[in-house]
């Protein structure tokens, strides 16, 4: 009887054992959960090289020994994760099984070269936060010759888009930092923003247009006018005008002036009469 009761103590002891290691592992467990934070995550731009050649497809995984069958694989893509360039700890995608491949540096010498040589056309500005929109904007390009702008159509039009888009971001986010991409093929575009702070947006309508009134000369044109002259009284000009038109129009040179010659249109002799009853009934009153 006391044997069966010290193998039931015993059993009881490791019991308890287990039931503190169990306590233990699940406070650990909260107090890891309760430290744990959410990872940030971005975006990151990496230039990949498809190849889609099999002959050139079959160099690579010969190579690199990638267990893969050459008639099985439509293209492949190496992506420069490490920023360096392509040949050196790359990643390969196979597609369309789409198993990933660490690549180390190339046995052949002449393939890490081809490799190292694959480039892309681009066109990147990296300028300071002191320089504005206008700084960027190409005001000059109106004083270029036909051969200057050939030559210099790229440059032109990127300083045109960088300053278009400072001068958006400026009006409406004024905070540091923030991340955009902007991608457009046939099918439509995609824009893309991260890393900013939702409480520094602030919407703010662009500036109006400057008003027509602003350094433009006006322009009379009279479409007929006379003079009456009677004697003793006073000289009257009468303008008629039926209508106004505002409208943008070309003011010539003094010597374009002087070949300019008026006429007397149709109806003058109507208007002199209506003048003179006016005059008639301006003195009897």
């Amino acid at each position: 009887m006391e044997r069966i009761i010290k193998v039931n103590m015993v059993r009881l002891f490791k019991i308890l054992l287990l039931l503190c290691a169990f306590v233990i592992c699940f406070s650990s467990l909260i107090e890891a959960r309760q430290q744990y934070q959410e990872p940030e995550v971005s975006v990151i731009f990496r230039n990949i090289a498809e190849i889609t050649d099999p002959a050139s497809i079959e160099i690579i995984i010969d190579d690199f020994l990638i267990t893969e069958f050459i008639e099985d694989i439509e293209r492949i893509e190496v992506i420069d994760v490490s920023n360096i360039g392509f040949g050196t700890n790359d990643i390969l995608v196979v597609h369309p099984s789409r198993n990933v491949y660490l690549l180390d540096s190339p046995s052949s010498p002449e393939l890490l070269e081809t490799m190292q040589n694959w480039t892309i056309t681009e066109q990147r500005r990296d300028a300071s936060n002191v320089l504005s929109a206008d700084d960027f904007y190409p005001t000059h390009a109106d004083t270029l010759e036909s051969w200057e702008l050939e030559e210099t159509q790229i440059e032109l039009v990127q300083n045109s888009l960088i300053s278009d888009v400072l001068t958006s971001l400026n009006r409406n986010y004024t905070e540091l930092p923030i991340s955009f991409r902007f991608e457009r093929d046939h099918d439509g575009f995609t824009f893309q923003m991260w890393n900013y702070d939702e409480d520094a947006f602030l919407f703010t309508p662009r500036p109006p247009g400057v008003a027509d009134s602003v350094a433009v000369n006006d322009f009379l044109y009279v479409l007929y006018s006379d003079s009456t002259v009677v004697a003793d009284t006073t000289l009257y000009d009468v303008i008629y005008i039926n209508k106004t038109i505002q409208e943008t129009i070309h003011v010539p040179e003094i010597e374009e002036q002087e070949i300019i010659q008026t006429q007397t249109l149709p109806g003058s002799e109507a208007f002199i009469n209506e003048l003179q009853n006016l005059e008639a009934t301006i003195r009897r009153e």
